[in-house]
């Protein structure tokens, strides 16, 4: 039988971490890494698998970085770029880089936020299963992350990603005419959510008995 060849390892992308945004992309992937280390986390399917789509949220920055993305607070999407993206897509082209592929990482990472975050949310204030709403649950959390920090969590970020993605699904002009978010406020929203983990993380590991 002749020896199984090993397949060679992918080449990987290197970040240049003396960017300030990846550097803080990748403190944020080694804080996802050390919340699944965590045999709390490793224990709940429900928490692996909400980091899971939470570092997708990481991976889809860095992507929209890599993309040159520009914030859209103060104009409307330029029609014509969706139309010539179309026309190629239909002739067999496709086009993996540019402004418009650069939005569709951002808008990807805020989806991934959004639904992490009330997923989350239901984590921490320990009802998986429940119905309640963003701003209910996000009290909720608010209060015990003042038991657990002593101090107040932050998580305004977040609630504006929250609002916009909801906007995007829910009224027919999305987000059309302008962004409410820029990519600071997406990597902050990464940052409060983290913080809110490691806090309920945290409070499940037993204290330490001194004999």
């Amino acid at each position: 039988m002749e020896p199984q060849t090993k397949e060679p390892t992918p080449p990987t992308l290197r970040l240049d971490l003396s960017s300030p945004t990846y550097a803080s992309l990748a403190r944020s992937a080694a804080r996802i890494a050390k919340l699944l280390s965590a045999p709390t986390v490793q224990a709940d399917p429900n928490l692996a698998g909400t980091l899971d789509d939470f570092l997708g949220a990481v991976y889809a920055l860095v992507f929209a970085k890599r993309g040159d993305f520009a914030d859209r607070t103060a104009r409307s999407i330029d029609i014509t770029a969706v139309q010539q993206r179309a026309v190629q897509i239909g002739t067999g082209d496709l086009r993996p880089d540019g402004k418009w592929m650069a939005g569709f990482h951002f808008n990807s990472a805020l989806f991934r936020i959004a639904a992490v975050y009330h997923r989350i949310l239901k984590i921490t204030v320990g009802r998986p299963t429940t119905r309640d709403d963003v701003p209910t649950l996000r009290t909720q959390a608010e209060n015990l992350y003042r038991q657990w920090k002593k101090a107040e969590w932050s998580s305004g970020h977040v609630h504006l990603v929250h609002g916009q993605v909801n906007d995007l699904k829910h009224t027919p002009r999305g987000v059309h005419d302008l962004r409410k978010v820029t990519y600071q406020d997406a990597l902050a929203a990464i940052g409060e959510l983290l913080d809110l983990m490691e806090a309920w993380t945290g409070s499940r590991v037993p204290p330490t008995s001194t004999p």
